[in-house]
């Protein structure tokens, strides 16, 4: 008869696979521990660049209130599993004066955050007449944006629009406002005769526009003609068709028709 002979059975802790997976557990745990708990990397620090009308105050208040942010049901503000893109959609989100916005990263515990405002190129009301929305009135940017609500007009040109207004979102067209800005620019700095300043654009549908000067007539505009031809037009009625002596009494100035331009006197 034969017999087997057992082998003898190697301790697991003389495995080296064993001490394999044992220092795999040990790093992968002392980095979870490094990435999400360890304070070298808590953020301790926020600094804000480029605000002007918008509080620092209130930004950190919102980027605090935010940054602890749960990772596998953790919260945590650790500077490496910070989102940035999630505080920027969220600032931009909160405060509508913020025209864009990059948050930034300074290993080991430092954010830095830099805003650019908006800036006022001119007020948005409502077409006149509308119950309860006198006071409704906005500053928008060059794009056409409200982002906050004012009292007095300053000097920026008003335009009245239909429309449901709200910060942050677009309300004009940023094409057709700086159409309009061009023109106002043009014949505030034209020469003596043709020289007037356009205080309010009122906008209807189908790109008719009627411009408001200061001395009280108004100018009819149509943005589907073309713009160049019309203030062609308009220089050359202002300089030999109006007299110095009679324009007070205009009422208005038509120039939406081909190639001509019509002309009204106050009765």
């Amino acid at each position: 008869m034969r017999f087997k002979r057992k082998k003898k059975r190697v301790s697991f802790l003389k495995r080296r696979y064993f001490w394999y997976a044992l220092g795999f557990l040990f790093l992968s745990s002392f980095l979870f521990w490094t990435v999400v708990f360890s304070p070298w990397l808590e953020i301790q620090e926020v600094r804000v660049e480029g605000t002007n009308e918008l509080s620092n105050e209130r930004v950190l208040f919102t980027i605090r209130e935010a940054w602890w942010k749960p990772w596998l049901g953790i919260p945590t503000n650790s500077i490496l599993l910070f989102d940035a893109k999630y505080m920027e959609e969220k600032l931009l989100s909160a405060f509508p004066l913020i025209s864009s916005i990059s948050v930034e990263r300074s290993l080991p515990k430092t954010l830095g955050v830099n805003i650019q405002e908006r800036e006022q190129k001119a007020t948005w009301c409502p077409p006149a007449g509308e119950a309860g929305k006198e006071d409704l009135c906005l500053a928008i940017d060059e794009k056409g944006v409200p982002y906050k609500k004012v009292t007095d007009e300053g000097n920026y040109a008003v335009f009245h629009s239909d429309g449901s207004p709200q910060l942050g979102q677009e309300l004009l067209d940023p094409s057709l406002l700086s159409l309009l800005l061009n023109f106002k620019e043009k014949f505030q700095a034209a020469g003596e005769l043709a020289r007037f300043s356009t205080v309010a654009f009122d906008i209807a549908a189908g790109g008719e526009i009627q411009a408001k000067t200061q001395e009280g007539f108004k100018i009819f505009l149509d943005t589907k003609e073309d713009m160049d031809w019309q203030e062609a037009k308009l220089r050359l009625v202002l300089e030999q068709k109006v007299p110095p002596e009679r324009r007070e009494e205009l009422e208005y100035i038509d120039l939406r028709f081909g190639s001509q331009a019509y002309l009204k006197y106050q009765d």
